[in-house]
């Protein structure tokens, strides 16, 4: 999880290089932006994504083609941030989120050299993101009070892959098979036919 945020922080600091960072929770009171504007990130809800979920795969040995490992599906997980910003102004807060949105713009994803090299196995564009989405998950807390500064939603989106289940059961060496003889019909219609066949007599 916190992979995530230092790689949308990594890439916040090269939208807004002037403006300060932070990444506390509205709980801890109001950032000190000591003159200048600090930004606020504050991750609030993580879930996974509907239909975010590819199929399953089976690691084999080069050598036999023997199943090593089960690899569970590849999971998609949405990471939603409240972006705040705090400065002098109104003007002040509203010119560092309209940054921050010109910069989402231009790119479908964090780019590649702000992305922490823990999702660099999943290729170039691993973190998809997405600013003011048109359906953003509501904050889980109630509204007590009108917020002092404008608020920007962004989501980014993460890849999640289950450890590999190395505890299989071994293939069987060999399958027995049982074989019978039979006239292809089923075993319960020819002990029905026979026992309704007359019996043949002879007479003198």
């Amino acid at each position: 999880m916190d992979a995530v945020t230092t790689s949308l922080e990594a890439w916040l600091r090269r939208c807004v290089p002037t403006t300060g960072l932070d990444f506390d929770g509205p709980g801890s009171g109001l950032p000190d932006a000591g003159g200048g504007c600090v930004l606020r990130a504050f991750l609030y809800d993580v879930r996974e994504e509907e239909r975010g979920r590819s199929g399953g795969m089976y690691l084999r040995d080069g050598a036999d083609s023997s199943v090593t490992a089960r690899l569970q599906p590849l999971r998609v997980l949405q990471y939603s941030y409240q972006l705040t910003a705090y400065g002098a102004d109104w003007r002040e807060h509203q010119r560092v989120l309209g940054e921050v949105m010109l910069a989402a713009a231009a790119v479908p994803s964090l780019p590649d050299d702000t992305v922490d090299e823990s999702f660099a196995v999943y290729g170039p564009g691993a973190l998809p993101l997405v600013v003011a989405p048109a359906a953003p998950v509501p904050f889980p807390w109630p509204v007590t009070a009108v917020p002092s500064a404008p608020a920007l939603h962004l989501v980014v989106k993460a890849p999640l892959r289950p450890p590999a289940d190395t505890d299989l059961r071994p293939a069987p060496d060999r399958v027995e098979l049982g074989t019978r003889r039979t006239d292809g019909a089923p075993e319960s219609a020819h002990r029905r036919t026979s026992a309704l066949r007359p019996r043949r007599r002879i007479e003198e």
